[in-house]
């Protein structure tokens, strides 16, 4: 099964007009405003893989159907959804028709790709816990909607939500009354390949919860999903049952006692009851109302922790897909990279992912983890916005419709052009790298100066932080050798359109040199990372004699910046401080009045100097905060 390389969408839902989305079997990332249409896509992805399920068609493009979801402003005659497959001409498409094939395909790879991709929204979320603070926790609705329709029977013969719809169409009896042996067997089946479906996730979802998104201060949870056979005449809302055939009884009040009476034979609906444990002391103890007991982020995890026990990640990978549409809204962005993480580690190694937000900072740090990677060619990374101008040379205002504008970043787009030979364009896409990269790697005193004729702060040029690098590798102890080339380069490269001659062989060369040196710099700015503290902390030095010295420092900040090179991390030598205070083998001596420093490092030798310590151990080798070193936290 090949991958999406293309989807079309025309007069469907936000889309009035034809739209093409290109992937050419690549990862999607896309931001949107709510509205903007990039939900549109999802369900859009949504409607023609479950096609194979339900064949909708007729009632989605059918203006008429209270169920049409055809755009109010289109003037398509037929509205469709279309995507293309890698290495195929043939179009799949869902339209008023139905689901067509051009040309018809003997068997239609969108069955297993139905079968095998997963579509996760926060719809899903909210339906796993909208609970009232009285209810059990019933799954099945979520599994009728959101799980047994993409999950075919252990034989590949249908969909498991086949099977429920044929039953729910109504009871089937023999001329004498009674149930229909194949009635029974269908019955049986649902039962039977819906507790498979049940154990896989118990087998998984507690160890995706423990090893991917608890906390190691938290304590682990127990997840288990009861599907049971229990035959009571009147269902207890705290126990799971089976899909039955049965007579319905209900409590009625007699006189003031309560009897069960018998309401006639009725299909009883299955439920599908979450527990959740929480180790105590070695000992799992059931919480009984989790949707009360944890917070919205907890519960978003352990919804998803259930969700992705069904991920197929022991096959080979092909075109399937793992769509998600704002699924982590309700999570903090520490919660949302435990995420990020999962789905890079375990989930795009098997899936594509097409992740759909509205949120601009979960787009952002989505797309740095893909840069951090280097990821970006397995990626089309963008925003889709509304736009209400036609494209005729007037610009005329017409209905509003989406346009997705592609976001390269500039080492990529560097790279391309270096590829077409087109070296001007290169030089002027390394600039713009290159800007980024000292932006991002500099502290702002190097990013900004006073202006000698206004007295205001502007600023840095390129030029100056290029000439700046030198002082700041001294100062955070990197080889400048690998980057002296870059004051050379800066003028004939950087400003590319200065070169005497961008056809030849040596302005390649020199092209390919300062991506190799902006590459390694981008390394280090990878590396760097911010993390949390307390303000005050303390510096522990030994005297020359043996005493334990502690010097007291107040960071004037809650983060402090952490810088890696060769394997090697280090605190930056940008962190000031103020030493307030002194410990002297256990006597507290204030510092009045208080020492500011620019650097934490002038701090660390001005003191290893005064006590005769050791100055050559890495600062984060002896940095306390409140009791523990700064590096076990790293």
């Amino acid at each position: 099964m090949a991958a999406i390389s293309k989807i079309r969408i025309d007069g469907f839902k936000a889309f009035p007009k034809e739209f093409e989305l290109v992937l050419n079997g690549k990862n999607l990332l896309m931001y949107g405003e709510n509205g903007s249409g990039k939900s549109s896509i999802y369900y859009a992805l949504h409607a023609l893989l479950q096609s194979q399920y339900h064949d909708k068609g007729a009632i989605y493009f059918d203006k008429n159907s209270p169920e049409s979801i055809v755009n109010k402003d289109t003037t398509t005659a037929e509205p469709y959804i279309e995507i293309e497959l890698e290495g195929s001409e043939t179009k799949y498409r869902l339209s008023k028709k139905g689901y067509e094939e051009f040309p018809h395909q003997p068997i239609s790879p969108l069955r297993d790709m139905n079968a095998e991709c997963v579509f996760i929204n926060h719809k899903f979320l909210f339906r796993t816990f909208s609970f009232r603070n009285s209810e059990y926790i019933d799954l099945f609705p979520v599994f009728i909607k959101d799980i047994l329709p993409f999950v075919l029977t252990r034989d590949n013969a249908e969909y498991i939500g086949n099977i429920y719809d044929d039953v729910m169409k109504g009871i089937r009896f023999y001329r004498n009354n009674q149930l229909e042996d194949s009635y029974k067997k269908r019955i049986d089946k649902f039962n039977i390949e819906t507790q498979y479906v049940v154990n896989l996730i118990n087998k998984n979802a507690s160890v995706i919860y423990n090893e991917n998104f608890r906390n190691n201060d938290e304590r682990k949870l127990r997840l288990t999903l009861e599907f049971d056979n229990n035959l009571d005449e009147v269902p207890s809302p705290d126990k799971s049952y089976w899909l039955r055939c049965d007579y319905r009884y209900r409590h009625i009040n007699v006189a003031g006692a309560w009897e069960q009476k018998n309401i006639g034979l009725d299909i009883l609906q299955p439920s599908i009851i979450l527990k959740v444990e929480e180790d105590i002391e070695g000992t799992y103890k059931p919480i009984k109302k989790p949707q009360t007991y944890f917070n919205e982020a907890k519960l978003t995890a352990i919804a998803l922790s259930v969700r992705f026990s069904l991920l197929d990640i022991i096959s080979a990978s092909n075109g399937r897909f793992m769509a998600l549409d704002d699924m982590l809204i309700s999570l903090d962005m520490s919660n949302r990279m435990k995420v990020i993480k999962y789905l890079f580690g375990v989930a795009a190694p098997k899936y594509r992912l097409y992740v759909f937000t509205h949120d601009r900072l979960l787009f952002t740090s989505f797309k740095k983890y893909i840069c951090l990677n280097k990821l970006q060619d397995n990626w089309v990374c963008g925003g889709i916005y509304m736009h209400d101008r036609d494209n005729s040379i007037d610009f005329k205002k017409c209905n509003p419709y989406p346009v997705f504008i592609e976001e390269k970043d500039a080492e990529l787009e560097a790279r391309e052009y270096y590829i077409m030979h087109d070296y001007p364009a290169c030089g002027q896409r390394l600039r713009k790298w290159c800007e980024g990269i000292l932006s991002k790697l500099y502290p702002d005193s190097l990013l900004k100066m006073k202006d000698t004729r206004t007295g205001k702060t502007v600023d840095t040029s390129l030029n100056d932080r290029i000439m700046s690098l030198n002082d700041y590798c001294k100062k955070e102890s990197i080889d400048f050798k690998e980057f002296n080339n870059l004051k050379l380069y800066k003028d004939n490269i950087l400003n590319s359109v200065s070169h005497y001659d961008v056809s030849s062989p040596i302005y390649g060369n020199e092209i390919l040199s300062i991506m190799k040196i902006l590459s390694k710099l981008e390394q280090i700015v990878n590396g760097k990372k911010s993390i949390k503290i307390n303000r005050e902390l303390g510096i522990e030095l030994i005297a020359d004699d043996g005493r334990p010295i502690t010097i007291c420092i107040d960071m004037r900040s809650r983060n402090l910046n952490i810088v890696e090179y060769n394997g090697i991390k280090r605190i930056s030598y940008y962190t000031k401080c103020v030493v307030y205070k002194i410990i002297d083998a256990g006597k507290h001596i204030n510092v009045n009045p208080e020492e500011s420093y620019d650097s934490i490092y002038d701090a660390y030798t001005q003191y290893c100097d005064k006590y005769r310590a050791d100055s050559t151990i890495n600062l984060l080798d002896i940095l306390k905060d409140h009791g523990r070193f700064i590096k076990d936290d790293l």
